[in-house]
């Protein structure tokens, strides 16, 4: 497992972040340099948990909470947004997080021709 930057710097506050829901086992911020859309928030686990495999039940709920809670904020503010995780070979980070993105630069449905 290579550098964990949730663990390493965002929970014990190294890196500082914009905080909008902190709950006793989740955090979900802004981070320093958005990864993409117009508003991008990540939640986490203030735990290490690798991936949604590895999730608890007990925390899976509370994780959820808090994803609803950004995604509605990001609802209201913005009209909609894309909720996203990864898992495997796709995760740039091995701790568990969650994307909730709004606006140009997030994932599309390719329509066909």
């Amino acid at each position: 497992m290579g550098p964990d930057w949730y663990c390493d710097e965002i929970i014990p506050g190294r890196t500082e972040v914009e905080v909008l829901v902190r709950t006793g086992n989740t955090l979900a911020f802004r981070p320093p340099l958005p990864g993409f859309g117009t508003d991008h928030v990540i939640v986490i686990p203030t735990r290490h948990v690798s991936s949604l495999l590895d999730l608890d039940d007990d925390l899976a709920l509370e994780l959820l909470a808090t994803v609803k809670t950004v995604a509605a904020q990001a609802v209201e503010q913005h009209g909609g947004c894309q909720v996203l995780t990864t898992l495997g070979s796709e995760q740039h980070n091995r701790h568990l997080h969650w994307h909730v993105a709004v606006g140009r630069g997030v994932a599309r449905f390719v329509k066909p021709d």
